[in-house]
């Protein structure tokens, strides 16, 4: 396939060459002109300057490691919400394509495209709008360096790096900002590892504020190989997230809007709580921990348990509920006293459990990943977390099964199950969703 990729490069490239060969034969030319030099030395001074600049363009190429996949998807959704029952039927499609290449010895810059509708946690297409065009987006754009084994910074819009489950990130999502991430080998068994993350939420107007919502980032973590067959990976994690009270109710997004931090999270389990200046009350501080453990040799095939529970110790109910207010009584606003069916309870927390089985790596693989979770409404932003899990958000607890066979090397047939409730109906009316996605994947 890298092949391919270069070979259609040296065709876009055609034009450039030529340009090469002109400029590399104007000296060879004049000395021809003058007597100085052969015809035929001239001619052979021209194919060896155009060697010599598609060598140097081949060089560059080889340092491209392009990398892409197509997802074709059949999803079905059942759902009883309130009144309603009703099932739906999607075909729907992924594309990703992209590249990452070594600019120097201790750097890289990686692009990436996707397909999409540009919410943050999902690249999915749908098939309908009678055959219309597909858009794409920019899903990441970082450089990276790092100077040495145990540390490396990037910047941009960049693969999470983060030790966690999708009860918190969702994989589609590729946070905006800097990453520092540090690992250093204690002896032959143990290392520890640390990420660091600085990245933004929203950027709001200047005339309105120059505190801009921000997300700052602290993991530390351990990993510890006692036999060649056991891997055990533990890590704790901090999220603080800044200046979320400069977050506006008539400024920053109506609360029907999920393209805004406010919007999606208010729709999606978290009831968005203001003050008397309609400034946003709720508070999201973080606290992680995942933990995971892989043994091989010991089964025909490998396999894994891991788990990771989150608690946000900023939420606080009976605060909401002291200093909220409804900044549009009886219009698109949201009532504090809505909160109070909840007694007290802060709903601040979420945990997941699983265990999965199975290589995928080549033909002939297989495997399998079960988890069970509990997402209470406050534990983490509804924005971020896994958007297939009971429809997307938080307030939701159930199963997700997957498993997967490789047809070929780079041909997988998936299947994935969603078994889901609302898990807390006392605010939020009855909602319980099953869905069932059948997936062809091709990387190329």
């Amino acid at each position: 396939m890298k092949r391919l990729h270069l070979s259609l490069l040296l065709c876009l490239s055609f034009v450039l060459l030529t340009g090469f060969q002109a400029r590399g034969s104007d000296l060879a030319d004049i000395l021809e002109q003058k007597g100085i030099i052969t015809e035929e030395e001239a001619r052979e001074a021209r194919e060896d300057k155009a060697k010599e600049k598609t060598f140097k363009l081949l060089e560059k190429i080889e340092k491209i490691d392009f990398k892409g996949d197509l997802r074709l998807r059949h999803d079905t959704q059942w759902r009883d919400e309130g009144d309603d029952k009703y099932d739906r039927n999607r075909e729907r499609l992924r594309l990703r394509f992209g590249f990452d290449t070594k600019i120097t010895d201790t750097t890289k810059v990686g692009v990436r495209l996707v397909s999409g509708s540009g919410y943050q946690n999902t690249t999915n297409q749908s098939f309908d709008e009678h055959a219309r065009g597909k858009q794409i987006f920019i899903d990441r754009a970082y450089a990276s360096w790092q100077p040495a084994d145990f540390f490396k910074i990037t910047g941009g819009k960049h693969k999470n790096p983060l030790f966690t489950t999708p009860l918190v990130w969702d994989p589609d999502v590729n946070p905006e900002g800097v990453s520092e991430s540090l690992n250093f080998n204690i002896t032959d068994s143990i290392s520890i590892f640390s990420n660091l993350g600085q990245w933004f939420i929203e950027e709001l107007k200047i005339k309105d504020s120059d505190r801009d919502p921000t997300l700052l980032v602290f993991q530390l973590g351990t990993q510890i190989k006692p036999s060649k067959k056991i891997k055990f990976e533990l890590a704790g994690t901090y999220y603080d997230f800044k200046n979320l009270d400069e977050l506006e109710w008539d400024k920053d997004g109506a609360l029907d809007e999920t393209d805004t931090f406010l919007g999606y999270n208010n729709k999606y389990g978290q009831q968005m709580i203001f003050d008397n200046d309609k400034k946003l009350l709720n508070e999201f501080k973080c606290w992680e921990l995942a933990a995971k453990v892989n043994i091989k040799d010991v089964l025909p095939v490998p396999f894994s348990i891991f788990g990771n529970y989150i608690i946000n110790v900023g939420a606080d109910i009976d605060e909401l509920m002291e200093k909220g207010v409804d900044p549009d009584p009886g219009g698109d606003s949201s009532d504090p006293a809505d909160l109070a069916v909840y007694g007290g309870d802060d709903r601040d927390t979420g945990w997941l459990v699983g265990l999965s089985v199975g290589n995928k790596k080549k033909k002939g693989d297989w495997y399998a990943k079960y988890h069970y979770q509990v997402l209470e409404d406050y534990a983490f932003p509804a924005v971020f977390v896994d958007s297939d899990f009971h429809g997307g958000g938080t307030n939701n607890k159930g199963h997700y099964i997957h498993g997967r066979y490789f047809l070929a090397d780079n041909i997988q047939a998936r299947a994935t199950g969603f078994f889901t409730e609302r898990d807390d109906e006392r605010k939020d009316e009855k909602k319980d969703e099953d869905r069932v996605q059948l997936d062809i994947v091709i990387n190329f």
